[in-house]
């Protein structure tokens, strides 16, 4: 009995040796305090979810309605009023010689080349060197620009010089031609007129024949033109001399009928572009003739409505 008991006490030690010293901790069953203090459970924690941004309402956009397309604007077509009779271009006659040359300013190249006397001593140059030529002498004018003369010192000569127009006698020798021409041309222009007066008989009694041509107007009475780009009613007036400043040989170019108003009459007029004679000699002028049930009723200077004789 006694024997048991000891041997009690001796496993009771050692339990107790082991529960202190070898048992883990938070299991010894003896020395309890020996336990750390137990954990609280621990709570699972879920990772925030993100907050999605609040939603803002979108305001509904109706698609815009396109807008039609605005036509380019055409630059505007309408034709320029027609010439009538009384308002034809300007004739190249003129009341003076500074008007006709717009107060020497502009004195075409037809002028030249014409022979001058020099009013002022003049220096020519030439390849090598130069010469002056005293006032008084014969000189050869061959152009005019800008109020100013170019000068040989004789025809072909290599010796230049440039001038003032009223360096020389340019002034007085043109103002003396043009007067003279103002006198043959009123005499020319008598002797035209009983020419056309004639004329004008004799289309008269053409009249009813030069209504029924076909081959020289269309149906609408619009001159027809011909082989050669002229127009043979055209054509024919010259001829038979209703208009003698223009000469067939001496037209340049023809335009294409306008419809036009003379004497207020629906009519035609067609601009022509000749070469007429002037003090300058030979110049480009423009002039229309005005066609009325296909006959032509006259030809007058295009812009001063002034009749070509």
């Amino acid at each position: 009995m006694k024997s048991l008991l000891i041997t009690l006490l001796l496993l009771a030690g050692a339990f107790a040796a082991y529960d202190y010293f070898l048992a883990p901790l938070g299991q010894k069953m003896v020395f309890k305090g020996l336990n750390p203090p137990p954990k609280p459970p621990m709570a699972l924690e879920v990772a925030p979810q993100p907050e999605k941004p609040a939603e803002v309402p979108v305001a509904k956009v109706e698609p815009e309605t396109p807008k039609p397309a605005e036509a380019p604007k055409m630059a505007d077509r309408t034709p320029a009023p027609l010439p009538v009779a009384s308002a034809a271009p300007a004739s190249p006659k003129a009341d003076s010689i500074e008007a006709l040359t717009n107060h020497w300013s502009n004195i075409p190249p037809s002028a030249f080349p014409r022979e001058v006397t020099l009013l002022k001593d003049a220096e020519f140059k030439m390849p090598v060197g130069a010469a002056k030529v005293s006032a008084g002498r014969k000189v050869q004018a061959i152009a005019f620009k800008e109020g100013m003369l170019a000068l040989l010192s004789a025809p072909g000569s290599s010796a230049k010089a440039i001038v003032s127009i009223d360096d020389t006698d340019l002034k007085a020798i043109l103002t003396d031609g043009y007067e003279k021409w103002k006198v043959a041309r009123a005499e020319y222009l008598k002797r035209i007129a009983a020419q056309k007066q004639q004329v004008a008989s004799t289309l008269k009694a053409e009249n009813a024949s030069a209504n029924s041509n076909r081959t020289e107007v269309d149906e609408t009475g619009k001159p027809l033109r011909g082989d050669d780009r002229g127009y043979p009613l055209l054509l024919s007036s010259i001829r038979r001399g209703q208009v003698t400043d223009i000469k067939p040989d001496k037209i340049i170019s023809w335009g294409d009928p306008n419809p036009a108003k003379v004497e207020g009459k629906d009519g035609w007029a067609i601009k022509v572009e000749y070469q007429a004679e002037t003090i300058f000699g030979l110049q480009a002028v423009e002039a229309q003739a005005l066609v009325v049930n296909g006959r032509v009723q006259g030809w007058f200077y295009t812009g001063s409505g002034e009749e070509v004789p």
